[in-house]
C-alpha cells in the first residue's frame, strides 16, 4: 500500500518553507497584526527552495497520475451505476416520449419542459426572451421563468446542444440526462479528491465512492427525478468543498493555492446560479469558516480571500438572477457583513492570555451576530418581499414554539423532506458500516480540535509541518472545517430528512478519510501512550489494513446486492397520467387553463404545454399561496378531468368544506377552465397524523377548531364528509355465527350480500398443497362446509331471487351455489332430475330442484342475448389467465346446460301439474341443518318448514321462464312461438290473481314485449278485440298486406305520438328488408314511412336521419307533396304546441335548403306551411337564396381575374358563407368566401370544419403566418387538397395545391418546399392509383427525378412527413429503380431515413436474386433488420411475495421501424419480386421461431436466409405469424394467380389447422398452373409434400374417399393410407361417386372386397364396374394406362375445384 499512498505534503508541494522561515513566522506572530499580514503575503520566490531529485519528482508524478485516473474512473462508474439503475427502474429506453417524461416525478418534469421550449425556439436568443416574458405558464401572470425557477441549467444545456450539432446524434432527452449524470460523475470525483487531499491516499477516495454507491438511496435523488435542481447544484458544491479543502491546507504551494482559489470562486458562483437554496448551504459553510477564523485555526489572509469569493459570487448571482432580493436578505450575506465588520473593529482579538482571549471571543461573537441581524433587518425594511419571515414562522412551528392554521406552513411540515428522519436511515448507514466508523472518526477529530483550540487560545504555537509522530489531526484547518461541516449538517439532518442528501455523501467522504489517515491513528496512539509498538509504524499499518478489511467486507456483502439491484426488473407505470395528458393534447383547446395539485400540474405542463394555475416550486411563496387555493380542489391519481362549471364544482366538497360558490370564485379568479380531481385525496389515509390535504384545508379555512393530529382520530365522527367504515372480512362471519344476520339487516351492508357469497365460495373452493407441493382439491372439512353454508344463508336472506343473483354472480359461482343447495337439500346424487317424482320429494328438496332448473333455462336464454364487451384494461398476464379460466368454465357450464335443456323443460313442465304449495330454505332451516342434520331432516321435510311459496306464485314464475325458453327456441322451431304465447298468457292470468308475491320477480315490460312479439309472430291478433294494442294493429296490417294503412297509422301517430320511435324504426327496417328480398311495390312505402319518421323526429327536435337526407338527394314533386301533406296533418290538431310549430318551421327551412331543384323549392315556398310557420325575414332570406341559386353566371365572358384580385361581394350570413366554404373546391371561390368572412368577423375560420386536418408536422409552420387571411387560406387549401387525395379526387387536389403553392411562394420558402413535397406525394399516389388498375405505363422521367431529389434532400429546419419518404421508396421499388437505391442514394439519407435503409436492402437483395449465385450478405442484413422489427422486450414485475411475473410485451425500440409502420409500408409495394422476397423472408422467420419441422411453410428463395436465430426468445412469434398471413393475403389481392403465393397461403392455413381453406388454395394453385386442369399440373407445383398435405386436409374433414383417390397421385402409391381411409364408414364426401376417378386396380379390388364384406351390394357393383373398364386392363400398353390416369386426374381435380372454390 506504500505505493498507493500519496501524502499531500509530497504531491502538491513544490516549494516548502524552511524551519528558519517557520521560526521567523512564529516571532512575527508576536508582533502586531499589520506586520503579520505583510509577512504572510511575501511572494513565494523569496523562500529558499530545497533541492528535489528527479526520481522523487517522477514518483510523485506517477502517484498523482494514478490517483487522478482512479478518481475519474470512480466518478464515471458512479454515474454509470446511477444511469443503469434509472434505466432498470423506469425502462426508460423502451418507452415513448410521453411515458419518458412522466417518469420525471415530484413535479420535476416542469424544468424539462423549459429545456424543450428552448430547443423548440427559433433561436437561443428568442427562447431566452420568451422565458423572461413567459405568459404561457401561470394563468393571468407574465413571469420571468429564469428568475422564478432557476432555469440556467436548462438554458446552458440547450445552448450546448445547439452549438455542438447534437441534433443528429442524440435525442434531446438523452442529452439532458447525460448532462445530469455527467455532473454526478463530477460529484463523485470531487468527493474522491476531497478524501484524498485530507488522508494522503487515494484509497480513501475509492472507499468514499463505494460507500456512496451502497448508500445511494440516502445520498442522491437523481434516480427518482433527474431534473431536480439539487442534481445540478450539488456537484458544483462538492467541487467547491474540494477546492476549499485544498485552499485551507497549510503546506501547499502558491500555484496550487491559486488554482484552488480560482476553482472555489467559479464553483461558488455556479452553485449560487443553479439552485435557489444554495445560499442556505453556503451559510452553513461560512459559519464553519467563521468558527475556524474565530479560534485562530486559519490564517487571516485566507479568510479574507474566502470572504471576497463569497461577496463577489453573491453580487454576481444577484445580477444574474435579475436582482433577486432574497440573496441580499440571505443569512450568508448578513454573516459576511458582520464578520468583516467585527474583524475590522477587533484587529487585536487574537492576542493576550487565555481569559482575555475568551472574553474577546465572546465579544466577537456578539458583534458578528448583532451586526448581521441589524443588516438583515435593514435589508428587509428597504427591500420587502424577503422569505425570512416565513422561514422563522416555519421554524417556530417546527420546534413547537408556536402553532398555526396556515395551510402552506402545515403543508410544508407534512412534507417528508422537512420532517425528522426515521430510524431506517441510521439502520441503513449502520448496516453499511458507515455510521459506526463515522462516529469514531468524528469523536477523535472533535476531541483533537477542542485540544487544538485550547492550545491556540492559550497562546501555544504549533508547527506548520510537524513530523508524523508529533502530528495532531485537529491542528489541520481542512480537517477541522470538515468536523464542523459534517457536525452541523448532521444536526440539520436530525431535524429535516431532506438534508440527508447533502450530509450522507460527506459522511462517506469524512469516514473514508478517517480510517485511511495515519494522522488520526497517530493522534489516538499519542493519547493512549502506546509504547510496545512504535506508534508511527502502527498507524501506517492500521491506516492501510483497516480500509482494506472494510473494502473486502463491503465487496463481499454488497457487490452481489448492487449487481442484483441492476439486474432486477422493475416496473413504473402511470397509465392514468398518460391517458389524461393524451386526452388533454387531443381534446382540450390550447387556451385552456388547468388547476390541480402542483406536482401533477408540473406533469401537465410538461406533457401539454398548457397554462396552469400553480407550479411545484416550494421556494416561491406566491406559488405556494396559489397552490393553497387550488389544493382545495385537487391532489394524486387516478385522475379525472372536469370541465369547470358550477355543477361540477360541487364535487369538490369531497375534500373541502367550502361552498361551491366560493370554490367557483377562487377558480375563476385564476381563469381556470379545467380542474384535475385526484381520487387519492378523496380516500387519503396519511401515515403522518393530521397530514391529509382535506384536514389541512379545513383547519386553514376555520371549519375545524382542533389540531391536525386530532382531526385524523375524530374525522369519522365530526367530519361533514361521509365516512367510509371498515369493511367486514369474511373470516369474521366464520368466527361469529350471529354476525351474518346482523350484517345483512343493515341498509348499506359492506360487503354486499352477493360479494359475501363470492368470498365464501371462493375461500371454500381454494385448492390446497400437500407436503410434496402437489395441488389437491379443496378439503371437505368443517371450515369449508361452514363457508358453503354461509353462502347459502346469504342467498336464503335474498329469498333466492334469481334476478338479483344473476346480476351479481358469475355463472360459475351461481352454478356452485345452486349445486350446494341441491346437496344440502338431499337431492339424490347420480339421478337425473327428469327422473325424479317431485310430488314425492320433501317440499324444500323439490323447490331446490325447481330453482336449479329454472336457473338453467334462464341462463340459456340470457346467454343468447348479445353482450357489450368490457373495455380492456392494462394487460396483466395473471389477470388474463384468471379471465380466460373463468370464460372457459362459463363456456363448459353453458354447453352442459344446453345439452340438458330438454330435461330442465320437462322438470318445469311437470311442476306445473303440482297443485300444492312449496317451501324454500330460509336462514333458520339452514341453521337447523348445520346444528343437527338428523333432527333437521325431519323438520325440513315437514310442510311448515321454510318460506312458503304458493302454487300460483310458482306456476306464474315457471310459465314465464318456460315462455322465455320457448321464444328463444322459436328461431329454429316456428311452433315454439305458439308454446311461448300460451305460457305468457298463463303468466298474465296468474299475475292478475296474485296480490302479494314473495317468489315472483317479473319484468312486466319485458313480459308485455314477449306477448306482443308472440302475437305478431303467430298471427293471433283479433282486430275486434278491445284489448288489441297499437302494436297488434300495425302487425295485423303488415300481415294482411295493408301497407297504405300502415302509412296512415304512422301519419296519425305523428299527432298522438303513442308509438315509440324504436318501434317505428323497426317497422321501416322490416319493409326495407322485404324490399331487398325482391318484393315489388315496397319502395314507395319505404319512402313514405321514412318521411313519417323524419317528420316525427322534426316535431320532437331530433336530428334528421341519414336515410331521409339521402332521400332528398333525388326528390320528386310527388315526394315533396307527400312531405308537406304529412307536415300539415301533424300540425292539424289545435293543441299543437308552440315548440312543435317552431321545430316544424326549422324542418321546412331545412327542406328548402336541402333541395337542389329550384322548382321543388318553389313548391315548398308556395305551400301554406311556409307562410304560417316562417317569419317574414326568414321567408325573404330563403327566397333570395333561391333566386341566387337559379341565376346562371357565365365566367368565360371575360378573363378570369388573378387569384389575388378577387373582389369582396356584399356581406351575407356568416353561417351560409361557412357552409359554402365547407362545400367549395374551387380555389378562387374559397378565396372570395374568406374575403367576405374576414370582412364580417375577425376570427380564425380554419376551425370551421373539424374534419379539416393538416399533418401535425405542418401545423406550427402554418399557424406561424401572421396574416390571418393568408393563414386561413393556406390551411384550408392544404386540408381540402389532402381530403381530395384521400378520396382520389386528384384533379381538384392539383388545383388546390397549385393555388396554395402560388400563395406561399412569395413569403415562405419553407412552406413552398412543403407544398412541393405534398404535390410530389399527390403525383405519386395518382400514378400508383392508375398503376393499381392495371396500367403498365412507366412514370415520366420528371417524376422519377423529383422522387430522387426528395430522397437526397437535406434541409434541417424543414418539417418532413414520413409518409412522403415512405411513398417515394415504395415508388422506386415498384418501378424497379434498384440501381439507384443500391448505388446512388446518399449514405446520410440511408442513415437518417429508415424507409430508405429498408428500400436499399430490399433492392440489393432483389437485384442479386436472379443471378447464378444468390448473395447472402445483403440478405443477412435485411434479415437482421426484419428480426429487430419483429422483436419484443419482455417486462417483469415483482409481486408482493417476491416472485417475478411476466406482465407485458413491448415492441422493441431496436428496430428501425415499428411493426405496424412496416406493414403499412409493405402494403404500398406492388412489385412481385419484392413481395416474393419479403414473403420468403417471413416464411423462413416463421419456420425458425415455430421450430416445427413437420408443419413448415414453403416459399421461394428460402435458401438465402439464415436458418437460426441467436436470441429466438426476443422474437414475437404471434407478430411473425400475423405478418406472414397479412403479407401473403395482400400479395394475392394484387395477383391472385401467383402459384407460389397460393401454395404459401395454403401452407399457412394448413399449419394453423384450417384444412378447408388450405385445400381451397392448394386446388387454386393447381388450377392456375394447368389452365383449370385442362392439362397436367406441373410436378413442381403438386410435389409429394403438397399432395400429402392435401391428403391430410381431406382426412381431417372426413372426406375419406378423396383421400384414397389422392393417394394414387404420389410417386409411390400410399396403399396403407388409402386402405385405412376406405375402411372408414362415416365419410362426408360422395364416396362411390369418386370411384370413377380411381385408376389403380389394387385400390379398386380392395374397394370390391370391403363392400362385399360389409354387404353393400350396390357400392360393390359400382366398384366392379369401375374396375371392369377396358382402359384399366393391366395388359394394356404403358401409354394407354398413363393416358387413362391423366384423364381421371383432370376430372378429379375439376370436381374438387367445384367443391372447394
Amino acid at each position: 500500500m506504500a505505493g498507493l499512498r500519496c501524502r499531500i505534503a509530497n504531491t502538491l508541494e513544490v516549494s516548502n518553507e524552511t524551519d528558519d522561515d517557520v521560526k521567523a513566522e512564529d516571532e512575527e506572530r508576536q508582533k502586531d497584526d499589520d506586520d503579520q499580514e505583510e509577512d504572510s503575503r511575501k511572494p513565494a520566490s523569496t523562500v529558499r527552495k530545497p533541492t528535489i531529485s528527479m526520481k522523487g519528482v517522477l514518483q510523485r508524478l506517477l502517484r498523482v497520475s494514478l490517483g487522478c485516473l482512479a478518481s475519474v474512473a470512480c466518478g464515471m462508474l458512479y454515474a454509470a451505476y446511477l444511469s443503469a439503475f434509472h434505466e432498470r427502474r423506469f425502462w426508460f429506453s423502451t418507452r415513448q416520449e410521453l411515458e419518458r417524461e412522466i417518469t420525471f416525478q415530484g413535479g420535476s418534469g416542469l424544468y424539462y419542459y423549459y429545456y424543450k421550449h428552448m430547443l423548440a425556439a427559433p433561436s437561443f436568443q428568442r427562447g431566452f426572451y420568451e422565458l423572461m416574458t413567459d405568459d404561457r405558464t401561470l394563468a393571468g401572470q407574465t413571469i420571468n421563468a429564469v428568475e422564478r425557477l432557476s432555469l440556467y441549467p436548462e438554458m446552458i444545456t440547450s445552448y450546448i446542444y445547439r452549438i455542438t450539432g447534437s441534433q443528429d446524434l442524440v435525442e434531446p432527452i438523452y442529452f439532458y440526462m447525460g448532462a445530469v449524470f455527467g455532473l454526478q460523475a463530477v460529484y463523485a470525483t470531487a468527493l474522491f479528491v476531497c478524501s484524498w487531499l485530507m488522508s494522503g491516499t487515494w484509497v480513501a477516495g475509492v472507499l468514499a465512492v463505494a460507500w456512496c454507491v451502497i448508500s445511494r438511496s440516502d445520498a442522491t435523488r437523481v434516480d427518482q427525478a433527474v431534473p431536480l435542481r439539487e442534481n445540478w447544484a450539488l456537484p458544483y458544491y462538492s467541487c467547491q468543498v474540494a477546492a476549499l479543502t485544498g485552499f485551507l491546507c497549510n503546506n501547499i504551494s502558491s500555484t496550487v493555492e491559486m488554482l484552488c482559489y480560482l476553482t472555489m470562486s467559479t464553483t461558488t458562483f455556479s452553485f449560487l446560479l443553479v439552485w435557489e437554496h444554495s445560499h442556505h448551504l453556503l451559510f452553513i459553510q461560512a459559519f464553519c469558516l467563521f468558527l475556524l477564523d474565530s479560534f485562530d485555526l486559519v490564517p487571516p489572509r485566507k479568510m479574507s480571500d474566502i470572504h471576497k469569493v463569497y461577496v463577489s459570487s453573491l453580487l454576481l448571482a444577484f445580477f444574474f438572477h435579475f436582482h433577486n432580493t432574497a440573496l441580499l436578505g440571505s443569512p450568508l450575506l448578513s454573516l459576511l457583513i458582520g464578520s468583516m465588520l467585527a474583524r475590522y473593529l477587533q484587529q487585536k482579538m487574537k492576542k493576550g492570555p487565555l481569559v482575555a482571549r475568551v472574553m474577546k471571543l465572546f465579544l466577537h461573537f456578539h458583534l458578528v451576530f448583532a451586526a448581521g441581524i441589524t443588516f438583515n433587518y435593514l435589508v428587509k425594511k428597504v427591500l420587502p418581499g424577503s422569505e425570512s419571515e416565513f422561514i422563522l414562522k416555519f421554524l417556530e412551528v417546527k420546534f413547537g414554539l408556536n402553532t398555526t392554521t396556515d395551510f402552506v406552513t402545515n403543508l410544508l411540515l407534512c412534507q417528508e423532506s422537512l420532517r425528522s428522519p426515521s430510524q431506517d436511515l441510521f439502520l441503513r448507514l449502520t448496516q453499511a458500516s458507515v455510521l459506526p466508523f463515522y462516529l469514531l472518526v468524528l469523536t477523535v477529530c472533535l476531541l483533537s480540535t477542542l485540544e487544538t483550540i485550547y492550545r491556540r487560545l492559550s497562546g501555544q504555537v504549533t508547527q506548520s509541518n510537524p513530523k508524523l509522530e508529533d502530528v495532531h489531526v485537529g491542528e489541520r484547518p481542512e480537517v477541522v472545517y470538515h468536523v464542523f461541516h459534517t457536525f452541523l449538517f448532521g444536526g440539520l439532518t436530525m431535524l429535516f430528512d431532506g438534508v440527508k442528501y447533502v450530509w450522507t455523501p460527506y459522511v462517506c467522504m469524512f469516514t473514508a478519510f478517517g480510517v485511511c489517515s495515519p494522522d488520526l491513528w497517530m493522534t489516538v496512539f499519542r493519547w493512549m501512550k502506546v509504547k510496545s509498538i512504535h506508534p508511527v509504524m502502527l498507524s501506517l499499518i492500521l491506516s492501510t489494513a483497516v480500509p482494506t478489511i472494510i473494502g473486502l467486507s463491503l465487496w463481499r456483502e454488497y457487490c452481489p446486492r448492487v449487481l442484483a439491484e441492476l439486474s432486477e426488473l422493475q416496473e413504473f407505470s402511470d397509465l392514468d397520467a398518460a391517458e389524461m395528458i393524451s386526452w388533454i393534447r387531443t381534446r382540450v383547446p390550447t387556451a385552456a387553463v388547468f388547476a390541480g395539485s402542483p406536482q401533477l400540474l408540473g406533469a401537465v405542463k410538461l406533457g401539454s404545454g398548457l397554462v396552469v394555475t400553480s407550479l411545484p416550486h416550494h421556494s416561491d411563496m406566491d406559488l405556494l399561496r396559489r397552490s393553497e387555493d387550488v389544493s382545495a380542489l385537487s391532489a394524486c391519481s387516478p385522475i379525472r378531468c372536469v370541465n369547470l362549471d358550477l355543477v361540477s364544482v360541487q364535487t369538490y366538497q369531497v375534500y373541502s368544506m367550502r361552498s361551491a360558490e366560493e370554490i367557483y370564485k377562487i377558480l375563476t379568479s385564476h381563469k381556470t377552465n379545467y380542474v384535475i380531481i385526484e381520487e387519492s385525496l378523496c380516500n387519503e389515509l396519511s401515515l403522518n397524523k393530521g397530514c391529509r390535504i382535506k384536514d389541512l384545508l379545513d383547519i386553514s379555512n376555520g371549519h375545524r377548531r382542533m389540531s391536525a393530529e386530532a382531526a385524523d382520530r375524530v374525522a369519522a365522527v365530526t367530519s361533514s364528509r361521509p365516512s367510509t367504515p371498515l369493511q367486514t372480512s369474511w373470516f369474521e362471519f366464520l368466527l361469529d355465527g350471529a354476525l351474518l344476520e346482523k350484517h345483512l339487516q343493515k341498509s348499506n351492508a359492506d360487503p354486499t350480500p352477493v360479494q359475501l357469497i363470492v368470498q365464501f365460495l371462493e375461500q371454500a373452493s381454494k385448492p390446497s398443497v400437500n407436503e410434496q407441493n402437489q395441488v389437491q382439491p379443496p378439503a371437505d372439512n368443517r371450515r369449508n362446509r361452514t363457508l358453503k353454508l354461509l353462502a347459502l344463508k346469504v342467498a336464503a336472506h335474498m329469498k333466492w331471487d334469481l334476478d338479483v343473483l344473476e346480476k351479481g354472480l358469475s355463472i360459475p359461482v351461481l352454478n356452485m351455489l345452486l349445486n350446494e343447495l341441491l346437496c344440502v337439500s338431499k337431492v339424490p346424487p347420480g339421478v337425473k332430475h327428469v327422473d325424479l317424482d317431485l310430488s314425492t320429494l320433501p317440499p324444500t328438496t323439490a323447490m331446490a330442484v325447481l330453482i336449479y332448473n329454472r336457473w338453467a333455462i334462464r341462463t340459456i336464454v340470457l346467454s343468447s342475448f348479445p353482450e357489450k364487451q368490457a373495455k380492456p384494461g392494462p394487460h396483466q398476464m395473471n389477470m388474463l389467465n384468471v379471465v380466460q379460466q373463468e370464460k372457459e368454465m362459463t363456456d363448459n357450464i353453458l354447453s352442459v346446460l344446453k345439452e340438458q335443456a330438454s330435461d330442465s323443460i320437462s322438470v318445469l313442465t311437470g311442476a306445473l301439474q303440482l297443485k300444492k304449495d312449496f317451501y324454500v330454505h330460509t336462514m333458520r332451516t339452514l341453521d337447523l341443518l348445520a346444528a343437527d342434520g338428523a333432527a333437521a331432516n325431519g323438520e325440513t321435510e315437514s310442510s311448515t318448514a321454510g318460506l312458503r311459496i304458493s302454487a300460483n306464485e310458482l306456476h306464474c314464475q315457471v310459465h314465464y321462464d318456460l315462455g322465455a325458453i320457448s321464444f328463444q327456441q322459436g328461431c329454429r322451431d316456428q311452433p315454439a312461438f305458439e308454446k311461448a304465447r300460451d305460457h305468457f298468457r298463463q303468466t298474465k292470468e296468474l299475475l292478475k290473481k296474485l296480490d302479494s308475491a314473495v317468489h315472483v320477480h317479473l319484468d312486466e315490460k319485458r313480459l308485455a314485449g314477449y306477448w306482443n312479439a308472440c302475437q305478431a309472430l303467430t298471427g293471433d291478433c283479433d282486430s275486434c278485440d278491445s284489448q288489441t294494442t297499437r302494436y297488434d294493429q300495425i302487425n295485423m296490417m303488415i300481415s294482411a298486406g295493408s301497407y297504405q294503412a300502415v302509412v296512415d297509422a304512422f301519419i296519425k301517430d305523428n299527432v298522438s305520438r303513442s308509438l315509440p320511435k324504436h318501434f317505428r324504426c323497426s317497422v321501416l327496417r322490416e319493409f326495407l328488408h322485404k324490399a331487398q328480398q325482391g318484393e315489388a311495390g315496397l319502395d314507395e312505402v319505404c319512402h313514405k314511412l321514412c318521411v313519417c319518421n323524419a317528420v316525427r323526429d322534426a316535431l320532437e327536435g331530433e336530428v334528421l336521419g341519414v336515410r331521409f337526407l339521402q332521400l332528398l338527394l333525388k326528390p320528386s314533386k310527388r315526394l315533396v307533396g307527400f312531405i308537406l301533406e304529412v307536415c300539415t296533418q301533424a300540425l292539424a290538431k289545435e293543441r299543437s304546441s308552440e315548440t312543435s310549430r317552431r321545430n316544424m318551421a326549422t324542418f321546412v327551412r331545412t327542406l328548402c335548403e336541402s333541395l337542389e331543384d329550384v322548382s321543388l323549392v318553389f313548391v315548398v315556398s308556395s305551400h301554406k306551411l311556409f307562410t304560417e310557420l316562417l317569419k317574414e325575414e326568414e321567408r325573404t332570406l330563403l327566397v333570395e337564396q333561391m333566386r341566387k341559386r337559379s341565376a346562371t353566371v357565365n365566367l368565360s365572358a371575360k378573363p378570369l381575374p388573378s387569384f389575388y384580385d378577387i373582389p369582396v361581394s356584399a356581406s351575407v350570413s356568416v353561417g351560409q358563407l361557412e357552409q359554402q366554404l365547407i362545400l367549395s373546391l374551387e380555389p378562387r371561390r374559397i378565396r372570395q368566401i374568406l374575403n367576405e368572412l374576414h370582412g364580417i368577423a375577425d376570427r380564425p375560420f380554419w376551425r370551421v370544419n373539424s374534419k379539416w386536418e393538416v399533418p401535425p408536422d405542418y401545423i406550427n409552420v402554418i399557424l406561424a403566418i401572421k396574416d390571418n387571411l393568408t393563414k386561413d387560406l393556406v390551411y384550408i387549401l392544404m386540408a381540402k387538397g389532402l381530403h381530395c387525395i384521400s378520396v382520389k379526387d386528384f384533379l381538384h387536389a392539383r388545383q388546390l395545391f397549385s393555388a396554395c403553392l402560388e400563395l406561399v411562394t412569395e413569403f415562405s420558402p419553407r412552406l413552398r418546399q412543403v407544398m412541393l413535397n405534398e404535390m410530389l406525394l399527390l403525383e405519386l399516389r395518382a400514378h400508383e392509383t392508375v398503376a393499381a388498375k392495371g396500367s403498365k405505363e412507366r412514370p415520366p422521367p420528371d417524376l422519377i427525378s423529383r422522387v430522387r431529389g426528395y430522397l437526397e434532400m437535406r434541409i434541417h429546419d424543414l418539417p418532413l412527413r414520413q409518409v412522403v419518404g415512405e411513398e417515394c421508396v415504395a415508388f422506386m421499388l415498384n418501378w424497379r429503380e434498384n440501381d439507384y437505391l443500391t448505388l446512388q442514394v446518399p449514405s446520410s439519407a440511408v442513415i437518417s431515413n429508415p424507409y430508405i435503409k429498408l428500400g436499399q436492402l430490399l433492392a440489393s437483395t432483389c437485384k442479386e436474386l436472379p443471378g447464378p449465385k444468390e448473395s447472402r450478405r445483403t440478405a443477412k442484413e435485411l434479415w437482421d433488420v426484419v428480426v429487430q422489427i419483429c422483436s419484443v422486450s419482455i417486462q417483469h414485475k415483482r409481486s408482493n411475495d417476491g416472485r417475478v411475473g411476466l406482465i407485458k410485451h413491448r415492441e422493441s425500440s431496436l428496430g428501425i421501424l415499428l411493426r405496424s409502420k412496416f406493414i403499412t409500408f409493405v402494403t404500398k409495394i406492388r412489385e412481385p419480386l419484392v413481395l416474393t422476397t419479403l414473403i420468403s423472408l417471413f416464411v423462413r422467420l416463421h419456420c425458425t421461431v415455430r421450430d416445427d419441422i413437420v408443419n413448415e411453410v414453403t416459399a421461394e428463395h428460402l435458401s438465402i436466409w439464415p436458418s437460426s436465430l441467436p436470441n429466438i426468445q426476443a422474437v414475437d412469434v404471434e407478430a411473425v405469424a400475423v405478418t406472414v398471413k397479412e403479407l401473403v393475403t395482400y400479395a394475392l389481392t394484387l395477383n391472385p394467380n401467383n402459384q407460389s403465393w397460393l401454395i404459401t397461403q395454403a401452407d399457412i392455413y394448413f399449419v394453423t389447422n384450417q384444412y378447408s381453406a388450405a385445400l381451397n388454395f392448394y386446388v387454386q394453385a393447381g388450377a392456375v398452373a394447368s389452365d383449370f386442369f385442362s392439362k397436367a399440373v406441373p410436378p413442381d407445383i403438386y410435389t409429394d409434400q403438397v399432395l400429402k398435405r392435401m391428403i391430410k386436409c381431406c382426412s381431417m374433414m372426413n372426406c375419406h374417399t378423396q383421400v384414397a383417390v389422392l393417394c394414387q397421385f404420389l410417386r409411390e402409391v400410399d396403399y396403407m393410407t388409402a386402405f385405412k381411409a376406405l375402411q372408414e364408414q362415416s365419410s362426408h364426401d360422395a364416396m362411390d361417386s369418386f370411384y370413377d376417378y380411381i385408376w389403380d386396380v389394387t385400390i379398386l379390388e380392395y374397394l370390391t372386397h370391403i363392400h362385399h364384406k360389409r354387404g353393400e351390394a350396390e357400392k360393390r357393383q359400382i366398384a366392379i364396374k369401375a374396375i371392369g373398364q377396358t382402359e384399366l386392363n393391366t395388359s394394356n400398353p404403358e401409354e394407354v394406362l398413363q393416358l387413362a390416369a391423366q384423364k381421371r386426374k383432370k376430372r378429379f381435380f375439376q370436381a374438387m375445384a367445384k367443391l372447394y372454390f
